[in-house]
């Protein structure tokens, strides 16, 4: 009797093991989810050219993006969905970056418009659809006598929508015209510019972008 004791189990060994396989157990689920959320993906929308305000987005201006579905949430905007009709983006968004949802906006919320430019000389390498520029002006003389007013900045930091280089009558390799979108404040002065005795230039401007907000 007394040897049949000794040799049995204590119950608390039974606990024991049934605790050590519901670990093991929960230690393979886990595991088992670790690796399918960090291989399920999802289809978002990038932008297949530099996208610029005041400009209406098109199915053609985008391209389908595999992202992990671990760091999407609803940050970005889902290629499922229909892009929104009349709609167009915050801020400058560069070839090739996902959209964010933040970014896409109505374009009857953007207060400003697309402008063209005619340039009489050159334009800065730099300057290229989606990077932004400053805008000079500069009041025509009126004999040889006439130094001139100096040059006004009237424009800060305003996004190229698109380019286009040796255009017009000013010779070869030289003249562009630069499609800006320039704000309501603005473009008054720019619209005044335009049509007076100005000539406009521009130049390269430092590009600040955060993802999904206003520059």
């Amino acid at each position: 009797m007394e040897l049949s004791k000794r040799i049995r189990r204590p119950k608390w060994t039974d606990a024991r093991l049934l605790v050590g396989a519901m670990l093991v157990v929960l230690a393979v689920v886990a595991t088992y989810l670790l690796i399918t959320t960090a291989n399920s993906t999802t289809r978002v929308w990038a932008s297949a050219r530099a996208l610029v305000p005041g400009e209406v987005l098109e199915p053609a201006d985008l391209t389908v993006a595999e992202v992990n579905l671990a760091d999407l949430g609803s940050k970005y905007l889902s290629a499922e969905a229909d892009l929104p009709e009349g709609s167009s983006v915050r801020s400058v968004v560069a070839a090739g970056e996902l959209l964010a949802a933040s970014t896409v906006a109505p374009l009857s919320e953007r207060e400003g418009r697309v402008v063209a430019i005619d340039i009489a000389g050159s334009v800065p390498s730099v300057v290229d659809s989606g990077s932004l520029v400053d805008v000079w002006a500069q009041p025509e003389q009126n004999g040889l006598d006439d130094l001139g007013a100096e040059p006004q900045q009237i424009v800060d930091s305003a996004p190229v929508a698109h380019i286009t280089r040796d255009v017009g009558s000013f010779g070869v390799g030289d003249g562009a015209r630069v499609e800006v979108f320039v704000g309501t404040g603005d473009l008054a002065e720019v619209l005044a510019a335009l049509d007076g005795r100005s000539m406009l230039s521009v130049v390269g401007a430092p590009s600040v972008t955060s993802a999904g907000g206003e520059q």
